[in-house]
């Protein structure tokens, strides 16, 4: 649904280096040695952008104790929700790397900002972005140095805001509803006011209108930074800071809240029609939860309601979105999962890699919309589409698939996961914890 692209996005390393705390976590150096053949660095290099986390992790054990191993066992903590352990491995072995391996310095400079970003650092997040954007920035694509410098202005108005907080008092149980888009929402009371707030997992952080942020009475930033939503559009936006919001029993402090002119959160319906959506909330304030559970008759759990799972399929995070493992014929693939999607729509890389999928299609006119409007592009449509959740088989019916670049994060994954992949089962769970999505006992069908 609402998208803030990557949204993140210190100033020398030496300052960088004592500003974080040394987190005491297991080395990665005691993963035990596989005598298996050691990948050349091109290979590690290219697991990591083509985002094969489990290819990278089965080849950490042959890799000789070292930066070069400490750098890839960062760059895979961080994408496995370790943040602490990511930042402890990270943090020494820039300086070591930089002058031989300069791509791989910019990549673990921004995955320390992100780290930083998800544990709340929003002022040593800046000088990581502004150390890549002065001395690395030729080594990345002109999709990723976008997002970055996005990324950059929007954290520097954040510089001081104080650090996201959780409580609970109890099991987090309150109903949901569906939408005016057919989007799984709640009614939530924040600052007196009562409104339908979309419980949406892609959107990087909470997004509000700016006549709802008026109407909440929270202080806009003085500065402006933009964003990218998931149809490419440039969005002008305001942070502000929400002090408190309670979801049932759970009380989560120090929300950030990005701003949006009304324009952008204005989707249209067709016909003339248009909806102007409020309020979102965003993925920190999930993941703050632990784990949360969605039910088909209506119940959003939470802490101690929801249904933590050490089973079910893996979940890798791609900043600040998460990204949900799949199988399709025995191969696994990675796709972005929004509950603020009411359908999936796969990418343009699905596209190049299962080809003879769409020999026999046509392309029909395709409209995708998200923050800053809408866009019209062509795709094609798969009938029926079976996916491995875990040990779960999903069916998708008309699954759109783009087969040119959007420049957007979704060219990155194979696609966006909706709602559709829920569709059939009573349950669904996100535990950030354990980082695993789990699918529920399946939903009977009428005479059964």
């Amino acid at each position: 649904m609402v998208r803030a692209k990557r949204f993140f996005l210190l100033a020398a390393f030496a300052v960088l280096w004592s500003a974080l705390p040394a987190i005491a976590q297991k080395a990665p150096n005691a993963r035990p040695r596989a005598a298996a053949h050691t990948p050349s660095l091109e290979t590690l290099d290219a697991m990591v952008k083509d985002l094969r986390y489990e290819d990278l992790e089965a080849s950490l054990p042959s890799l000789p104790t070292g930066p070069e191993r400490d750098y890839f066992a960062g760059i895979l903590a961080n994408r496995e929700g370790r943040v602490d352990e990511s930042i402890q491995l990270l943090q020494p072995v820039i300086p070591q790397i930089q002058e031989e391996h300069p791509a791989q310095a910019a990549i673990g400079l921004w995955t320390l900002a992100d780290d930083c970003i998800k544990s709340y650092r929003y002022l040593q997040a800046i000088g990581f972005y502004e150390n890549v954007l002065a001395h690395f920035r030729t080594h990345l694509d002109s999709n990723d140095l976008k997002s970055i410098e996005d990324d950059y202005n929007t954290a520097k108005l954040l510089q001081n805001a104080p650090a996201q907080t959780i409580s609970f008092a109890g099991p987090v149980r309150i109903p949901t509803h569906r939408g005016a888009l057919d989007s799984l929402d709640a009614n939530l009371t924040v600052n007196g006011v009562t409104a339908s707030w979309i419980l949406d997992t892609g959107a990087n952080f909470s997004t509000v209108s700016a006549s709802f942020a008026k109407r909440l009475g929270v202080k806009l930033s003085a500065g402006v930074a933009q964003t990218q939503g998931i149809t490419g559009a440039e969005n002008p936006l305001h942070v502000a800071i929400l002090p408190e919001l309670k979801l049932g029993s759970a009380t989560v402090r120090n929300v950030v809240l990005l701003v949006l002119d009304d324009s952008n959160l204005n989707v249209p319906l067709g016909h003339g029609k248009h909806f102007q959506i409020d309020a979102v909330l965003g993925y920190p304030v999930f993941q703050a939860l632990g784990a949360i559970t969605f039910t088909s008759d209506g119940w959003f759990e939470a802490g101690s309601a929801a249904e933590p799972t050490n089973s079910g399929a893996r979940l890798f995070m791609h900043e600040l979105t998460p990204l949900l493992e799949c199988s399709e014929a025995n191969r696994k693939l990675l796709f972005s999962f929004d509950t603020g999607a009411n359908e999936s729509v796969f990418s343009v890389r699905y596209y190049r890699d299962f080809p003879a999928a769409f020999r026999a299609l046509k392309k029909k006119r395709y409209g995708m919309s998200g923050a800053g409007g809408a866009k019209m592009m062509y795709s094609y449509h798969l009938p029926r589409v079976a996916l491995k959740v875990g040990a779960t088989q999903a069916l998708l019916h008309d699954v759109p698939v783009i087969p040119a670049p959007t420049d957007t994060d979704l060219d990155k994954v194979y696609g966006n996961l909706g709602r559709d992949l829920v569709a059939g089962s009573r349950s669904f769970t996100l535990d950030f914890t354990n980082m695993r999505f789990a699918l529920g006992s399946p939903v009977k069908s009428p005479g059964q």
